[in-house]
């Protein structure tokens, strides 16, 4: 369960059918694609993971609520790169929607998916 603390309250990130046709529909490639960037720390699908892991609260939040919080968070020094490879793992990577994708991905090479997992935890 990743957190994530948006005008003063922590809430969890979820995923849900409305985050993932949000996600999946980010670029060219879909899911695919979002996996691939969320592994590698993007900081913009950072702020789309985020935003779309707070639909559940149907609190309205909107991007540039997130993208406010995120700034906070790095002026703050509570947001670095560790931190968003971390949520941007948890939520997507380790999601039981894209869990099983991502495990296919590195069937061939655990070896690095060990180093990816190292980086990410």
């Amino acid at each position: 369960m990743k957190l994530f603390e948006i005008n003063g309250e922590e809430h969890e990130l979820k995923i849900t059918l409305e985050s993932v046709k949000y996600l999946n529909g980010l670029y060219e490639g879909g899911a695919f694609m979002l996996i691939q960037k969320a592994l590698s720390g993007d900081i913009d699908t950072f702020v789309s993971i985020v935003h779309a892991g707070l639909f559940h609260t149907k609190k309205g939040f909107k991007k540039s609520d997130v993208e406010k919080a995120i700034e906070q968070g790095i002026s703050q020094e509570k947001i670095d790169l560790d931190f968003i490879n971390q949520v941007s793992y948890g939520v997507v990577a380790e999601s039981f929607f894209y869990k099983k994708t991502v495990d296919k991905m590195f069937q061939k090479d655990p070896k690095a998916k060990k180093q990816i997992e190292a980086l990410m935890k």
